[in-house]
């Protein structure tokens, strides 16, 4: 009952009843009342209004607090990954293609633009989801791979949103061959 009061859900109403935002949050509280060390989620801010996503955020990330305790979810959302994760792992076809500290993935990697024929040929061959457009391009590269590169290409701190999308481009828009190294 602690929980139902704490998490702002009516006790005069049949769960039924209840929006999609106050069933996750019932079904948490549920979870959260047998006191596990680890509750596994799949997608829970999936189809929830901005203001119950943040409030389902923000009670995982008070339960996991003590680090005594972890929450481990699949999601596509990925401003709730930046938001609560410490660790992350990224799938791709199947694959693990990134494992670790979000923050060591966050620094890892970074969007780089500018002038196809600006790129060096060494260049090209790092980058991850090449794709040329009709004034630049754009591509994911390794910020250790960044070094010397010319000064009429920008570069910028990659997002895990965008990381996901130039992984998912890697192979279908590129000039250059596939072998990278990640």
């Amino acid at each position: 009952m602690r929980l139902i009061k704490e998490f702002d859900l009516p006790d005069n109403k049949k769960v039924g009843d209840f929006s999609k935002g106050m069933k996750m949050k019932f079904m948490i509280a549920i979870a959260l009342s047998h006191k596990p060390e680890l509750i596994i989620l799949d997608e829970p801010t999936s189809g929830l209004d901005p203001v119950a996503r943040d409030e389902l955020l923000d009670i995982l990330a008070e339960y996991i607090e003590d680090e005594k305790r972890g929450v481990l979810f699949s999601t596509h959302i990925t401003a709730d990954v930046e938001r609560i994760a410490d660790y992350v792992t990224i799938l791709h076809n199947g694959k693990v293609w990134f494992t670790g500290l979000k923050d060591e993935l966050m620094e890892k990697y970074a969007i780089i633009k500018g002038a196809a024929e600006d790129v060096p040929t060494a260049l090209m061959e790092k980058m991850i989801g090449f794709h040329n457009y009709r004034n630049g391009f754009d591509a994911l590269i390794a910020v250790d791979d960044l070094a010397g590169i010319p000064s009429s290409l920008e570069y910028e701190k990659a997002t895990i949103d965008e990381i996901l999308v130039y992984i998912a481009k890697e192979g279908k828009h590129e000039r250059h061959s596939e072998n990278y190294k990640v």
